[in-house]
């Protein structure tokens, strides 16, 4: 019958997935799993502190004005001048271009284009500084020897002095805002301000040990850590603080949390623990080193960095290796019904591909397609799809998202193995680990679309999507 009557042609696509010749299986395999690698930084001074602005930017500071950076999460560091030969104790990065250090004898390092170049500020004092916090472009605190507090408000165009009320170091704070600051030190000192250091309040931590590093998620959850294991923690801004068993007594240094749940300490002889519960447990991750960790920052869930002696780092995040190359598909789609006009139409849907490389080899991949023709079970048939575009996005344990450079709209899919039609692929170097490929699918209902009766008709075909290695 031909399709200028007005009867309705409802096209319903029916998909299935096969992975490609010689993998197992349509399914990817799993998701690799967050570890921790040493890196190589390129010093063998001893690093003090570090601090990431993103999974890809980190700097990292330590003896005789160290200073060291990656752009590409590590896969390789290099230096940068700080003008300094004083130690550099700690560093504090409120966004990609501006970042602080500061160090012995009241030494503060600014930058304000990524460390292209940094210059001196005067802080106003010769104590040695420990530990400093930048909640935005413009505020700063920093802390050292004999409770020495340091407040910036302009960006560091002027350093003034605050009273911590304490005689003993502080070796850590963090501060969540402009108002909200905790600080940390000798003999279980914790300070605290909610007006921007205008007054400091001491708080109970419940230890005399000494405390090296405090981070907070927000302004009523921080940990605090020190000698011998020492874990405290507050949930209700520091009110009360209680005790949390680490699981080990070496001493812990610094810690990082990037949420009420989840947080890393490192310390003494290469220990890393960890929490994803909010303290209620912690566990210990290998790091791959004895040498003592000073610091860590970690950008998300899957990427920490940590620094320590003779000019150790090591990284935390998904390795994407060690494992094979699948992908995973919709079961089906279906396309909009048309209702036959005398006209060419076009019809689309979007489904979504799960590409999971976790081989390691850096190769890249690409994605094909080939389709049974079209078919209403009664004779007819209609022109093969097309893919019209595609859009990328990371799924959990994704190392890299892929490059890809197939161009829309692609040609009608084949109709075997042999013929099949390129849809997506990754460059080489990218495309590492799972991730989501959305895909959006063009169908072609001819103006003298001949269907069945009776009307809709329904037509179906079968799409079978593979995987190989290399773009």
């Amino acid at each position: 019958m031909i399709g200028r009557l007005p009867r309705l042609a409802a096209v319903v696509v029916s998909l299935t997935c096969a992975a490609v010749a010689a993998l197992a299986g349509a399914s990817p395999s799993a998701a690799g799993s967050p570890a921790w690698t040493l890196q190589t930084s390129g010093t063998t001074n001893s690093l003090n502190g570090v601090t990431c602005t993103s999974t890809s930017n980190c700097w990292s500071v330590g003896a005789s004005g160290t200073v060291r950076v990656t752009s590409n999460g590590g896969s390789s560091w290099s230096g940068q001048t700080s003008g300094t030969s004083n130690g550099l104790n700690a560093i504090a990065c409120p966004d990609s271009t501006h970042c602080w250090s500061v160090g012995a004898s009241g030494t503060i390092r600014v930058t304000s284009n990524g460390g292209s170049s940094w210059s001196s500020q005067s802080s106003g004092t010769s104590n040695g500084l420990n530990d400093i916090a930048c909640p935005d472009t413009s505020h700063c605190w920093a802390v050292g020897a004999s409770g020495t507090i340091r407040v910036t408000s302009n960006g560091g165009s002027s350093w003034s002095s605050q009273t911590s009320g304490v005689s003993g170091a502080l070796n850590g704070i963090a501060c969540t805002s402009a108002s909200v600051c905790f600080a940390a030190g000798a003999s279980g000192v914790v300070l605290a301000t909610t007006n921007g250091g205008s007054t400091w309040g001491t708080q109970s931590s419940g230890t005399t040990n000494a405390l090296s590093g405090i981070a907070c998620a927000d302004s009523t959850h921080c940990w605090a850590v020190g000698a011998s294991g020492t874990i405290r923690v507050t949930s209700n801004g520091g009110s009360s603080w209680s005790g949390q068993t680490s699981n080990t007594a070496n001493g812990l240094n610094k810690i990082a949390c990037i949420s009420s749940s989840a947080c890393w300490s490192v310390g003494a002889s290469g220990t890393i623990v960890a929490t994803t519960n909010g303290g209620s447990s912690w566990s210990g991750q290998t790091s791959g080193t004895s040498s003592a960790l000073a610091d860590v920052a970690c950008a998300d869930s899957t990427h920490c960095w940590a620094v320590g002696a003779s000019g150790v780092t090591d990284a935390y995040a998904v390795t994407c290796s060690g494992g094979s190359l699948g992908l995973a598909a919709f079961s089906s789609v279906a396309f909009g019904s048309v209702t036959l006009s005398g006209l060419d139409q076009t019809t689309t849907t979007t489904g979504s591909l799960t590409p999971d490389d976790e081989t390691g080899s850096g190769s890249g991949w690409n994605i094909t397609v080939f389709a049974s023709a079209w078919s209403d079970g009664r004779g007819n048939s209609m022109p093969a799809a097309t893919v019209t575009g595609a859009s990328v996005s990371a799924a959990g344990g994704n190392c890299s998202l892929p490059t890809n450079s197939v161009g829309y709209p692609t040609a009608g899919f084949g109709s075997s193995a042999g013929t099949a039609t390129k849809v997506y692929d990754a460059a080489t170097g990218t495309g590492g680990g799972p991730s989501t490929v959305t895909l959006t699918f063009s169908q072609r209902v001819p103006a003298n679309q001949k269907i069945g009766t009776p009307s809709p008709d329904s037509f179906s075909s079968t799409w079978t999507f593979t995987i190989a290695s290399g773009p």
